[in-house]
């Protein structure tokens, strides 16, 4: 049985996809999830407070569906081709996973300038994804990708998923099929590649 804490992080997913952030009140959670105000103050002392934790949820969500172990121990020695490999995989299992959790994909984009995530957050929105780091600095240290920093390697990475798969799964304006999936890992990585070496 689900644990209401969870509950109630997954109802709040739910009822910000039915009616947007801003509408999504602690009462029509309660409605909907049928749970009482003292239930979710027990847990959240306010939305800002939920919401923030939610965020947190949905990137701790992601980063467990990555497989990072491989990322983490990955030789610094290893081919060209392994971390290139790696890196196409990286993108598409972000398109799975939120395909899968359509719900959090459109939690993640709307918060992104919301008032009511912490500046903490915003400021360090790329905290949850401090395993890739090492991986990163390998891949700068050989040579494979330019000499910036990690954070803009996610910032780069991440905004350009996350706009195409609004695209395709929220306002369904695009397909992102396995063409289109290569072509997008291929105008990601030729932008960060050294000597824009496109995957192949």
């Amino acid at each position: 049985m689900i644990e209401t804490k969870d509950k109630i992080l997954l109802g709040m997913l739910d009822l910000i996809a039915e009616t947007g952030l801003e509408k999504a009140s602690i009462g029509r959670l309660c409605k909907k999830i049928k749970v009482s105000p003292g239930n979710v103050y027990f847990y959240f002392a306010s939305k800002v407070e939920l919401l923030n934790t939610l965020y947190h949820y949905c990137i701790a969500d992601l980063m467990e569906s990555l497989n990072l172990e491989t990322y983490i121990n990955i030789s610094k020695e290893a081919e060209y081709s392994e971390y290139t490999t790696l890196m196409e995989k990286l993108v598409k299992n972000i398109i799975i996973f939120y395909r899968a959790n359509p719900n959090m994909l459109n939690f993640v984009i709307t918060s992104k300038s919301s008032c009511y995530l912490s500046d903490e957050i915003k400021k360090g929105r790329f905290k949850g994804t401090v395993t890739l780091n090492s991986f990163w600095e390998k891949s700068i240290d050989r040579g494979i990708i330019k000499d910036v920093s990690t954070e803009f390697i996610l910032a780069f990475m991440l905004g350009v998923v996350y706009e195409f798969m609004k695209e395709d799964i929220i306002f369904q304006n695009i397909s992102l099929d396995d063409n289109k999936i290569d072509m997008l890992n291929d105008l990601i990585w030729s932008g960060l590649l050294v000597e824009n070496r496109v995957i192949s």
